[in-house]
């Protein structure tokens, strides 16, 4: 599949409720955002210590390299290229740990991930961070409720940071995603609905209504995609007779030559036959 979006709307609020820059460890960076990008990606680690600094630095830009690095456009996204990225981000929170005396429990970093890919569209969240898919005329087909619904973490060194995943290939004209690094668990999944269906709305009114929805929290980085087209591959042309032969030179010389071979050898043998046979005739009187 193929797709189109419209240009993507970013927010960002502060714990007071108060819109600001807040484009830190957002992908594409809010200021460069455009309907071309493919990848999308909100990041944080709860604290405002410097080795949560490290911590939320450290995770974006192990998960971006990652899947840049292993990501091959023309084929519908593995997800074990997301594990490979989550394990990246493990690795890297080892070695943040122990910074200045700090730690930073894996259970504290929230990650909101979705990539549109040749196959569909891959969504992915961990800690309390949020992402959804909702239908406007069907109400909300994917959303990663909650802290509590997600892969459970002790913060151990022991464990794995791990997300939920879910690859949705079935994508349609008007579908919305939303992803933060927050929870948006005031609204209901009806309401939620109810705002990316109404018609009269921009598209960055709807996403001020989600977050004034947000529960309040650390700073919120939140993104809306609205997929504006989807088609499917160009299906491939079958060749005409006079395309193939072109395609196929080789077989066609060879095709050619074998009936001239054939022809020269026919009229060879008929040549020999009548000079046997004159000779016989002229040599016997026959």
């Amino acid at each position: 599949m193929v797709f189109n979006i419209a240009t993507p709307q970013f927010s960002t609020t502060d714990v007071a409720g108060n819109a600001g820059a807040g484009g830190d460890y957002v992908y594409p960076s809010p200021s460069a955002v455009g309907s071309g990008d493919r990848m999308f990606m909100v990041c944080d680690v709860k604290g405002n210590l410097e080795i949560d600094e490290v911590a939320r630095r450290a995770v974006y830009h192990a998960v971006c390299d990652t899947v840049r690095a292993g990501y091959d456009a023309t084929k519908p996204f593995a997800e074990a290229v997301f594990d490979e990225a989550m394990h990246s981000a493990s690795d890297v929170l080892d070695s943040v740990d122990g910074v200045d005396g700090g730690s930073v429990r894996k259970g504290d970093v929230s990650l909101a991930f979705v990539l549109l890919h040749r196959g569909g569209c891959f969504l992915a969240a961990t800690g309390g961070a949020q992402v959804m898919l909702v239908r406007p005329d069907s109400g909300v087909i994917y959303r990663s409720r909650n802290v509590d619904e997600h892969v459970a973490l002790d913060g151990s060194d022991a464990h794995e940071l791990g997300a939920t995943m879910k690859n949705i290939t079935d994508l349609q004209p008007g579908d919305y995603i939303y992803l933060s690094n927050g929870k948006a668990g005031i609204m209901p999944d009806e309401e939620i609905t109810a705002v990316l269906a109404d018609e009269s709305a921009a598209d960055d009114e709807k996403l001020r209504r989600l977050s004034l929805a947000t529960v309040a929290g650390d700073v919120r980085r939140e993104y809306l995609v609205r997929i504006a087209d989807v088609h499917a591959d160009a299906p491939a042309v079958e060749a005409t007779s006079s395309e193939t032969d072109a395609k196929r030179p080789n077989v066609v010389r060879r095709s050619s030559l074998t009936v001239a071979v054939v022809t020269v050898l026919m009229i060879l043998w008929f040549a020999i036959v009548f000079v046997i046979s004159s000779y016989l005739i002229d040599r016997f009187n026959l």
